[in-house]
């Protein structure tokens, strides 16, 4: 039946379909993956209809559909290879240059392989048998990723506290991450860009700013998974391995984590807005607010594998407006959110900025899409996938530079609508990560991806905790032991690089990480975390 039958021009549309999937689960819920592959699978058939009758062979027109399917897909990773190609790059400037190419290279390959080949049944059985193996890949790498996700679960829960504690005190607590927001000596060094009236206006409006701040973790998800269960991951995930690659079991810390759970021991709502990044997904959340988005990550991912005629088409156009819609809208909703009652709240937020993609100008003004398109990628993947250095810096600065003029508006709305002083903490989840490199470590400048803006507005009996090199794991281990009197120990300030690929896989590199020459106080407990065996190893195209 599998040398008689095709059904191969399926199974190679299933294969980048599933393959994206497979290398972005934790990224990308299920639920957004059913209509775009129905509809791969449907344009598909359609094709393989057409070649049909045009072929008069039902067998011909599958190889020709199949070979359509094949290049269709191509396309992207075509286009990106050029693009590190210096003559190529000159060639073709923006990606619709090699549609033109592309395409008559489709129409001669479907007429000489498909048309002209005689002997062309005896081959049916081995694209059969060749697209059952290329699908059941992917297949089996989702399979495994749900698994393990279930075992992250398991997990969690056993890592779970328990809290005892009498509290009269409760303001209302803003825990808002701008994605990527560096230190100030970093930005200046790297970017080239000055927020020293930033820092400014935020003190002058009452915040400590910790001047020796950096991230633990340079990855978002790392980053978020730590700082809002206040421990290191080697802590966090007891039969954590260095050779784990899926991080579901990331995103179930941060939807299922500590600083929400304690809060709402002690009577707090959980509230969060999120801006579309597919890891945050706070469905634990009281209230969850995102932004509706035209066409979601996956589809839009998908998409722009296939070849387009017209530059900056309707899709990556749309992206990039859905974007500025949603950054917009969650500063909008931080302004805007009052008191609910006599509950105190828990409001988390994550802003994808000023963080790849560059949506807007100094003025908040819309950007036209790079041709390397929309995408989420930074440090070396960004350069990877046609974005230059000079572009990554203007489009960085010009971020920062509106977004620090909207984030002290929210704070004035903050401080106005807020019947007593709330507490607030604004971000970085890591640096800028220009000098990131997604593989290797001796190619990474940890001086630019960890240092971090960390900026804290507390009453007197938090600040008095506060110190100037402090990392996101201790925030709120200060914060509850001031303002709850609460008996956490403070951790070493450890900060640890790890791949893509191998995100568990840490490396130590604490003592790499210079200081603006204020001195930190020492840490008074020893981290699990930091006697680990780690080495370094190879990653994958990330994201945040």
């Amino acid at each position: 039946m599998l040398s008689k039958r095709p059904f191969h021009p399926l199974l190679f549309a299933l294969f980048p379909a599933l393959s994206l999937y497979s290398l972005n689960t934790a990224l990308v819920p299920a639920s957004d993956v059913p209509f775009p592959l129905l509809l791969v699978l449907g344009s598909t058939c359609v094709v393989w209809a057409i070649l049909s009758l045009v072929l008069r062979s039902v067998e011909r027109g599958a190889a020709g559909a199949s070979l359509a399917v094949v290049l269709c897909f191509a396309y992207g990773h075509i286009w990106n290879l050029t693009q590190q190609n210096p003559t190529l790059k000159r060639t073709f400037e923006v990606r619709s240059d090699m549609f033109w190419y592309w395409f008559p290279f489709l129409v001669i390959g479907v007429t000489l392989g498909c048309w002209k080949w005689k002997r062309f049944s005896a081959i049916t059985g081995g694209l059969n048998v060749g697209g059952i193996i290329l699908a059941g890949f992917p297949a089996v790498s989702i399979a495994t990723s749900w698994f393990n996700a279930w075992r992250g679960t398991q997990i969690l829960e056993a890592s779970s506290h328990s809290l005892k504690l009498q509290v009269t005190n409760r303001p209302d607590i803003y825990y808002v991450i701008l994605d990527g927001f560096g230190r100030t000596d970093s930005l200046k060094r790297v970017i080239g860009y000055d927020d020293s009236t930033f820092i400014s206006g935020l003190q002058d409006r009452g915040f400590f700013v910790a001047e020796d701040g950096r991230s633990n973790y340079c990855q978002t998800e790392l980053s978020l998974s730590s700082s809002l269960n206040l421990d290191y991951l080697p802590n966090l995930l007891p039969g954590m391995k260095k050779t784990w690659d899926d991080r579901q079991v990331l995103d179930h810390l941060i939807d299922k984590n500590q600083v929400s759970k304690y809060l709402k021991k002690i009577g707090y709502r959980y509230e969060a807005f999120t801006t579309g990044f597919p890891s945050v997904r706070p469905y634990s959340a009281d209230l969850w607010v995102d932004s509706i988005r035209s066409l979601s990550f996956y589809s839009g991912v998908l998409l722009q594998e296939l070849p387009s005629p017209a530059e900056n088409d309707t899709v990556t156009i749309s992206q990039f407006e859905d974007r500025r819609l949603m950054v917009e809208g969650a500063l909008n909703n931080l302004a805007k959110s009052a008191p609910g009652g006599t509950q105190p709240r828990f409001i988390f937020a994550h802003i994808l900025a000023p963080h790849p993609p560059f949506v807007f100008g100094p003025s908040g003004e819309p950007i036209r899409p790079y041709k390397m398109g929309f995408s989420f990628v930074d440090g070396s993947d960004y350069f990877e996938n046609g974005g230059s250095p000079k572009q990554y810096k203007t489009g960085y600065a010009d971020q920062a530079t509106y977004l620090t003029k909207r984030v002290l508006e929210t704070i004035d709305q903050i401080l106005k609508r807020s019947a007593k002083p709330p507490i607030i903490i604004f971000q970085g989840d890591h640096g800028s990560k220009l000098k990131l490199n997604q593989q290797l470590l001796e190619k990474t400048d940890v001086n630019e991806c960890f240092p971090n803006l960390n900026a804290l507005y507390v009453p007197p009996e938090v600040r008095s905790n506060l110190y100037p090199g402090m990392t996101p794991v201790n925030s709120f281990r200060m914060i509850f032991n001031g303002l709850f009197h609460d008996t956490f120990d403070r951790l070493p300030d450890k900060s640890y690089y790890s791949g893509w690929l191998t995100p568990f896989d840490f490396i130590d590199v604490t003592s790499r990480i210079k200081s603006q020459g204020v001195s930190p106080s020492p840490a008074t407990k020893p981290d699990a975390g930091t006697q680990l065996s780690m080495k370094a190893s190879s990653s994958r195209p990330g994201g945040s």
